[in-house]
């Protein structure tokens, strides 16, 4: 698993990690059936396009 320090990234390349955590968080919020499904989405959603 790869670590990233936002404290070297530029705010343009931190904002889709924030977006994605808080997206997970939403997920872990909601029922554990639905839980990989929503990752998957908050992952291509925030972080494909950046990262993938």
């Amino acid at each position: 698993m790869h670590t990233v320090d936002s404290r070297n990234l530029t705010p343009s390349q931190a904002d889709p990690i924030e977006d994605y955590l808080e997206c997970v968080t939403y997920c872990s919020i909601s029922s554990s059936a639905e839980e990989n499904d929503c990752q998957t989405i908050c992952m291509e959603r925030h972080l494909k396009s950046s990262y993938f």
